[in-house]
């Protein structure tokens, strides 16, 4: 039989072992910790193609470079506000009952350019946007100034800087404006824009590809019969990953046959990643590891030490990374937030691709858990005399309708054997 390698974590705390050797029984792999299934997908070795893209297709997209701007922004010196541009120390001393006079010598409009110079006691008239000219180096709001002929009488005193924004105050030439590997936002593409950058080059989104199995398992449109449920995972999958703009594409519902799911696997070739759902779980004939080791794949761990989703599995199969997802749609959705929407950003090259935290709240309850488990607790929030109140609800892991209701989910870490009322938690949303 085929030489596979699997995790193992020693006594859960020691760092994975790699070992080598014939094909073992499940009853005796280990689960590992979240903290190592993280290790094994940041160091998963994968090939990302870049494209080049107009800047409108931006948003969301993940950068491949380094963005160095080659001139300041702005690149010339302009007004933030209508009124006057002056030497500032001409305002001293100025208000409303002693106010100081200066001489308008002209108007700059927005998109002119003036040969003119300042000297002292005079002054350019200018709307918000306009050139600053040559010696002025303030501006005096038309509200705090009165206008007699061609003189000004100006009422408050301003200060050098006021109201301009000076050349190269907001992107300086030579300036590290994006990182390589950021997610671009739509300030983002506001500073290409700036730039006068059009295109960039952008990681090419995987490709997911979703195969469902399970004798039980029935297409949404047809009616199940007792013991058989409708097909849920790959719409929750489908759902989640199409909102990060991840192409997906479904092979198929496989029976519990190993033939079957073997003809999905190698149907599901043209996908960049494969995510089995169901038929993961230890202690059954397990199919999905039999099919993949057929197949010359290659088991990296299969079961994570967390609630709900512990019989999940990492494989690889001729370089290419699967996920044998649990069938339970809670549990499958949990795995697939934590770690395959993650995994996947950082397979489209983003640099920070872990799960972060929304919000902190106050924990309205007692959460009980188990010592030794990583448990994902769904929770609602509401906000009251200017905190936030967590509270968790109490429903079988195995529920999807527990998430509709949620507005995230909390984490008992497995060192603990819970959480107390009025601890300070952390909110996932989903």
């Amino acid at each position: 039989m085929k030489r596979l390698r699997y995790l193992h974590l020693q006594k859960m705390k020691e760092l994975r072992v790699i070992l080598q050797g014939d094909l073992v029984s499940m009853d005796f792999l280990k689960s590992v910790s979240t903290k190592d299934v993280y290790e094994v997908l940041k160091n998963f070795i994968i090939r990302t193609d870049i494209e080049e893209i107009n800047i409108e297709y931006a948003y969301n997209r993940v950068i491949t470079h380094d963005v160095i701007s080659k001139e300041d922004v702005p690149y010339f010196s302009r007004s933030l506000v209508d009124g006057y541009a002056l030497k500032s120390k001409d305002t001293y001393g100025a208000k409303e009952t002693n106010p100081r006079f200066v001489n308008v010598i002209g108007e700059l409009k927005i998109g002119e350019i003036s040969d003119l110079k300042i000297n002292d006691g005079e002054c350019i008239k200018v709307s918000t946007g306009s050139m600053i000219p040559e010696g002025a180096d303030g501006v005096i709001m038309q509200e705090y100034t009165r206008e007699m002929l061609n003189i000004i009488e100006i009422t408050k005193v301003i200060h050098r800087g006021e109201n301009i924004c000076f050349k190269g105050d907001d992107i300086k030439k030579d300036e590290a404006v994006i990182e390589m590997g950021k997610r671009l936002d739509f300030f983002d593409m506001g500073i290409l824009a700036s730039l006068g950058i059009s295109k960039i080059e952008v990681y090419k989104k995987p490709k997911v590809s979703i195969i469902s199995t399970g004798d039980e398992i029935v297409d949404i449109n047809d009616h199940p019969k007792p013991g058989q449920i409708r097909d849920i995972n790959r719409y929750v999958i489908k759902g989640l990953l199409s909102r990060e703009g991840f192409v997906v594409r479904f092979s198929g519902i496989a029976r519990d046959n190993l033939k079957e799911i073997m003809e999905k696997i190698l149907l599901s070739g043209d996908g960049d990643i494969i995510l089995i759902s169901g038929g993961s779980s230890k202690g059954e004939r397990d199919y999905i590891v039999e099919a993949l080791d057929k197949l010359g794949g290659e088991i990296i761990f299969h079961g994570i030490n967390i609630k709900p989703g512990k019989p999940t599995i990492f494989a690889r199969l001729k370089d290419k990374p699967v996920f044998g997802l649990p069938g339970h749609p809670a549990s499958c959705s949990i795995v697939a937030l934590r770690f395959v929407l993650p995994f996947l950003k950082k397979m489209e090259g983003e640099k920070l691709f872990l799960p972060q935290s929304a919000y902190m709240g106050i924990l309205t309850s007692n959460v009980p858990s188990s010592l030794g488990i990583e448990e994902y607790v769904a929770v609602t929030s509401e906000k009251k005399f200017n905190k936030i109140f967590v509270t968790p609800i109490f429903t079988k892991s195995s529920l999807i309708s527990t998430f509709t209701k949620a507005k995230g989910y909390i984490i008992v870490p497995e060192d603990n054997e819970g959480l107390e009322k009025d601890e300070i938690v952390e909110v996932f949303t989903f």
